[in-house]
């Protein structure tokens, strides 16, 4: 395909980009006492000497009661000026441009160490934060829409080309526009025009004090994907009134809502979200408004990117976890080197799911993000050394690259016919990501930087003198664990990849075993359902799915609920007699039974392959554990540790 309209320069307001592909706004947590950081420069500087043509820094808040969390950026002070100056300008030598988004979460507030009334239109409760707010004083809000324009006028010192409104997913402008939620009788209540006027006297206010040079938008949800929220024809007047009454140089079209479970979600779509979600409105503001259009969803691949500009009329496509797994994405592409891009696998793992944890970001398949800092050049080596890696799974395929790619010889060992290890037993499933195309990334790097590769080959004691190797990786994964319990071999008991990977391992009465919420087990309980299996899902957690990313959580378990599957929280499987399962609870040994059972899946976790450890421990070589066979933990663990050893080697 074509890419070249996705390089073609955009107007945005009074600006030029370089391109028509922007990082969008979004939480790093490389922040320290609310300002940023020298990881958080070099993150976004990567991005822009990657090739995007705008970045659009995170959520900044404009004023002290808007500090969503201990890491959110603080846009109230003066000490934010001098902070971005010379990032300002390193960034437009990359030829990009750069904005920061003006925030206030309003009702929608994070708890930190301390938790300060919240602040809204009214005094009506946000559902999945738990946050009952102050009604705001009416010089309070002008007091706040001042401190939205002094915001930007600070950044305009900084040198940023512009700032973006965030009235998207019910934070504090969308808290006053919408009638769900506002229930004042001043003259920022009522009628369609005095909901609005706090959104139009912000712009306003930031348009009499910044030059005419400054692009000013807005992003905002064109609806909220939920029943208590706003549909897309109820957001639509609202639209058309703020762009007749105003003036913004672009609209970021986004939907969701962070009040509500199931429109949170649509925050970082999760896998199974495609694009389109936000292209049939986009389509519809593009044609009622007058300033340039954005859109932003789950676009991931340059071809899906095309079809947005092409089919909604926007002027530039938000790529963000696109960028966060390759900031190389625009030049790969623009040079045709499509084949060597990380790509996203919509995981939320190391992006959304590390802020969620006030964590700084990362990215579960690329090791680099949020450590550009450190890792962006790999040094190559001065003396090659000869390394074996022991395992194909994806610990294994990390180390090899990245020890290939700085110069050693390296040879890598497989059991099995196939690479990939347990990434193979999901990377096909419908609701999961792409982690075919990253396998494949993977295996296409081994023949670039010349890595040998022997398949069918399990590492024996003689190997250590027949490879003669001077370091040696063992990257052998784990095995799936069932627990230490009776159960009777008339049903059948699998472990969840063994499920995954087995032609028609269901029954019609399936029940799966979670030990902490794993993200397998609704793998498992989805293909069991898609099978035509009534399903159980027994979990010593305290929901199913607990230890998964929230928005994935919320979605998949929106879908078996939807297939009536049942969910059993607070017990473990205890025995599995024939066709009976007996059940414990987890707090006071409360007994329970399931009868007619025909199929069972232990989603379990792993258990270490330490064999070839304890091989090469008795030989005197150098040898280094990554991954699950130095102990069954996640992904993101085990990519990491392998780069992390492949760098110093």
């Amino acid at each position: 395909m074509d890419h070249t309209p996705l390089f073609e320069p955009a107007q945005l307001g009074p600006i030029q980009l370089s391109n028509r592909i922007m990082s969008s706004g979004h939480q790093t947590t490389l922040v320290h006492d609310h300002l940023p950081t020298d990881d958080f420069f070099a993150y976004h500087l990567t991005r822009a000497r990657g090739g995007a043509g705008l970045v659009v820094l995170e959520a900044h808040s404009v004023h002290e009661s808007g500090l969503l969390t201990d890491h959110t950026i603080d846009a109230s002070t003066d000490a934010i000026v001098e902070a971005y100056e010379p990032f300002a300008e390193a960034i437009h030598e990359a030829d990009t441009r750069l904005m920061a988004q003006l925030f206030h979460g309003g009702r929608e507030r994070y708890a930190g160490e301390y938790g300060p009334p919240a602040l809204s239109a009214s005094d009506e409760p946000t559902d999945r934060l738990n946050v009952i707010p102050r009604p705001m004083e009416t010089a309070e809000v002008y007091e706040m829409i001042d401190a939205f324009a002094d915001a930007a006028v600070r950044m305009e010192q900084a040198g940023l080309d512009g700032v973006e409104i965030v009235g998207s997913h019910t934070y504090l402008p969308a808290q006053f526009w919408s009638p769900n939620v506002n229930n004042r009788n001043d003259e920022f209540g009522g009628t369609l025009e005095n909901r609005c006027r706090f959104t139009v006297e912000i712009a306003d206010r930031i348009r009499e004090h910044t030059t005419d040079n400054f692009v000013v938008g807005i992003r905002l949800s064109a609806e909220e994907h939920s029943e208590q929220g706003l549909s897309f024809d109820e957001t639509l007047p609202i639209i058309e009134h703020i762009d007749n009454t105003t003036s913004l140089d672009y609209w970021s079209v986004v939907v969701g809502s962070s009040s509500t479970h199931e429109g949170c979600s649509y925050i970082v779509p999760p896998a199974t979200e495609s694009e389109t979600v936000t292209q049939s409105p986009a389509a519809v503001i593009d044609q009622v408004v007058d300033g340039e259009m954005i859109v932003t969803s789950r676009i991931n691949t340059p071809e899906k990117a095309m079809r947005m500009l092409d089919e909604t009329g926007a002027d530039v496509v938000g790529m963000t976890r696109a960028l966060i797994a390759d900031p190389e994405l625009p030049r790969k592409t623009k040079s045709g080197e499509w084949d060597d891009v990380i790509p996203c696998v919509a995981c939320n793992q190391g992006c959304i799911g590390r802020y969620q944890e006030g964590l700084p970001i990362r990215c579960t398949i690329n090791p680099v993000t949020g450590r550009e800092a450190e890792y962006s050049d790999l040094d190559s080596v001065t003396t090659p050394k000869s390394v074996l890696v022991v395992g194909g799974g994806p610990a294994g395929l990390v180390a090899a690259t990245t020890a290939g790619e700085r110069g050693h010889d390296v040879t890598l060992l497989e059991a099995t016919d196939n690479l990939g290890g347990q990434v193979t037993a999901y990377a096909d499933l419908d609701h999961r990501g792409r982690y075919e195309d990253w396998l494949a990334t993977l295996e296409s790097r081994l023949d670039e930087h010349d890595v040998t590769v022997e398949l069918n080959t399990r590492f024996e004691p003689d190997d250590v003198a027949a490879y003669d190797s001077d370091e040696f990786i063992l990257a052998t994964g784990a095995t799936g664990r069932k627990p230490e319990i009776p159960v009777t071999e008339s049903v059948p008991a699998y472990t969840a990849g063994e499920a995954l990977r087995a032609d028609d391992p269901f029954g019609d009465d399936v029940l799966v075993a979670d030990w902490d919420g794993n993200e397998a087990a609704l793998d498992v309980a989805i293909e069991a359902t898609d099978a035509g299996a009534n399903v159980e899902i027994v979990t010593e957690a305290y929901t199913p799915g607990e230890s998964v990313q929230q928005y994935i959580q919320n979605t998949l378990l929106g879908d078996l609920y939807a297939e009536d599957v049942t969910l059993t929280p607070h017990y473990r499987v205890d025995a599995v007699m024939g066709d009976e399962v007996a059940l414990q609870n987890v707090f006071n040994d409360e007994r329970e039974r399931r009868d007619s059972v025909d199929t069972v899946v232990f989603a379990h976790g792993g258990e270490a392959n330490c064999e070839q450890y304890n091989i090469l421990s008795e030989a005197d070589v150098s040898v280094h554990r990554v991954g699950d066979c130095w102990a069954p933990r996640s992904l993101d663990e085990s990519v990491w540790e392998a780069f992390e050893t492949a760098t110093k080697l």
